[in-house]
């Protein structure tokens, strides 16, 4: 896979978006202990209350930003069948919870986009809580919305592809 300069790609090339939802199916599917769907056209622009986690996976040219973002619900319900326990949601142990799965998908990520010629490292995560969040992304670089839901639980995935500075 060759990538375009970032500014004459209007959206992300497939074969890597095809390789980042494969990551999220392995990462989640194997947490949850439950079969994971792509919902289509479920853009999530309405407000979030809950917690996003942010990772980025980048090599010296490109990063693919990587922004999850999980209902109360879904992160309540993420500590149950990851730690064997519901967390307090405010706690800084969701927190932690919310930054773990995240690094465990941008580590998945940086080894299926391997696959098409992405070779890169994947950051320290963080994550942000609140309500009322509103997830603005600039018009340029391509980004790449998608929803995933299982029978527990649902959450967004922001995808963004820009040149590393």
């Amino acid at each position: 896979m060759e990538l375009a300069q970032i500014e004459e790609l209007d959206q992300i090339p497939a074969e890597l978006v095809g390789q980042v939802k494969e990551s999220v199916f392995n990462t989640f599917e194997s947490i949850l202990g439950e079969e994971l769907e792509y919902v289509e056209e479920g853009n999530g622009d309405g407000p979030l209350n809950g917690i996003i986690g942010n990772v980025t996976v980048f090599n010296s040219d490109h990063t693919i930003s990587l922004m999850l973002a999980i209902p109360k619900d879904t992160a309540l319900f993420f500590s149950k069948v990851f730690i064997g326990m519901e967390l307090p949601f405010e706690s800084d142990d969701m927190g932690d919870l919310v930054g773990e799965i995240s690094n465990i998908l941008a580590g998945d990520v940086a080894a299926n986009v391997e696959k098409v010629g992405f070779r890169g490292q994947s950051s320290l995560p963080t994550a942000t809580r609140g309500s009322d969040l509103t997830l603005f992304m600039p018009n340029k670089p391509p980004t790449k919305k998608m929803k995933f839901a299982s029978e527990n639980a649902e959450f967004l995935l922001t995808m963004v592809l820009s040149e590393s500075n």
